[in-house]
């Protein structure tokens, strides 16, 4: 249980760590957010339209102010899947070495998801302030909570997506585009209705309808909003799937090297060790 606790803890720290070193996200997280809600509440336009919330009821608002939570909703999405994607894909081959040398795969995928529970708080916390500072939201927790959702369920497409795909240019076009639809079928200024066929089958139905009521009107979304988490869970297991299959050899006897020593399971000290070389390392281009 002890080296379980260990390695976890050390995975977690590494993660967290990559996660750091992600400048773009970083200048993302501190300048495109506020940078976008500022310029929507200043350039767009500030009359009323009606549209219906799938809790059943009316909600009549500013447009400028319906815009400012979609592009918010917009602007952590694409943040959340984009580091989970680069901290999942830069690690991954790190992360198959270690699981040829005794590291146990589940205490690798619980040290990101764990992460991606460290951002989902302070994207949340830092865009529900933003969006504060603009107006005063009518519920400023239920907000808060379908965008907690929302960044859980891009985030797992994102972890997915690090394992799955084989370059960098396929998982930033597959996160942009996927929540540019996503968004641009959830905003009431584009789809006023919100009702189409398959329309609830999209992460952000959910979230989206949520943080609308939740940002106009006194009725409760929570429910509405965890319509996201199930998003999360399926593409979570398919990351640890997907995982599991390409370190499915890993660890038999057949697999590992003939060595003129007896087989012994690598420490705690060296494989901390191994892993602070494989971040230290250069980057080098992923073979195709």
């Amino acid at each position: 249980m002890r080296h379980q606790w260990r390695a976890f803890t050390v995975a977690l720290g590494f993660t967290l760590t990559s996660h750091l070193r992600n400048r773009l996200a970083m200048s993302m997280i501190a300048f495109f957010i506020p940078t976008w809600i500022y310029l929507v509440r200043v350039t767009a336009l500030d009359k009323d339209i009606t549209f219906h919330s799938t809790l059943g009821i009316e909600i009549t608002a500013s447009m400028n102010r319906t815009i400012q939570v979609s592009s918010a909703l917009h602007a952590v999405t694409v943040i959340a899947g984009f580091m989970m994607f680069m901290a999942t894909f830069n690690s991954r081959d790190m992360d198959q070495r270690l699981v040829l040398a005794g590291y146990p795969r589940l205490q690798l995928l619980a040290a990101k998801l764990v992460s991606l529970l460290v951002m989902t708080a302070l994207l949340t916390g830092y865009t529900t302030g933003l969006l504060r500072m603009s107006w005063p939201l009518a519920q400023p927790g239920a907000v808060a909570a379908a965008l907690a959702a929302a960044i859980l369920a891009y985030g797992g497409l994102g972890l997915m997506a690090g394992y799955l795909l084989r370059g960098e240019l396929e998982g930033f076009f597959v996160v942009v585009m996927a929540t540019l639809i996503d968004v641009g079928m959830q905003s009431p200024v584009s789809n006023p209705a919100g009702n189409q066929p398959g329309l609830s089958m999209l992460p952000l139905y959910g979230p989206a309808q949520a943080a609308l009521a939740a940002s106009f009107t006194p009725g409760a979304g929570l429910t509405c909003a965890a319509r996201a988490l199930p998003c999360f869970l399926a593409t979570s297991l398919m990351a640890l799937a997907i995982f599991c299959w390409r370190t499915r050899h890993y660890g038999r006897p057949s697999q590992v090297p003939e060595s003129p020593g007896p087989y012994r399971q690598a420490s705690d000290a060296e494989l901390t060790a191994t892993w602070r070389e494989g971040l230290d390392a250069p980057e080098t281009a992923s073979p195709r």
